[in-house]
């Protein structure tokens, strides 16, 4: 699976079973169902780590986890969002953008493997 779309998938299933918490809150079954969502979330989540850098999957995850969950909350559950609230999810959501787009800046999107890097490093160093 591409890193991409298994951090949305990631982001999906994490949200799902944040909400099933209190969706099903007097089934008996509620809480099974949350482990293997959360347990999958992370599954995917790791698979996003390999091509992803983990600062960035991780934030991007957290704060679209959160904006889901704070935006369906008040939809399904009829919960409030106040102003600050909804302002501090902003901030959650730029400051995941930022992080990206510094990331994608310094050439770092590729692959976070740094094995090849410091091989090179070392020949150098026993060439010189």
């Amino acid at each position: 699976m591409r890193a991409w779309p298994a951090l949305f998938a990631a982001i999906a299933l994490e949200v799902t079973g944040t909400l099933s918490l209190k969706l099903f809150a007097s089934q008996s079954w509620q809480l099974p169902l949350t482990y293997v969502l959360l347990a999958a979330s992370y599954v995917l989540l790791a698979q996003a780590f390999r091509r992803i850098p983990v600062a960035v999957a991780f934030a991007v995850w957290e704060a679209a986890g959160l904006l889901l969950i704070t935006l369906l909350g008040t939809v399904l559950l009829g919960e409030h969002l106040t102003p600050k609230q909804g302002l501090a999810l902003l901030g959650l959501m730029a400051g995941a953008a930022l992080l990206h787009r510094g990331t994608h800046e310094s050439g770092n999107t590729s692959n976070t493997n740094t094995k090849p890097v410091r091989q090179e490093a070392l020949r150098r160093e026993v060439s010189a």
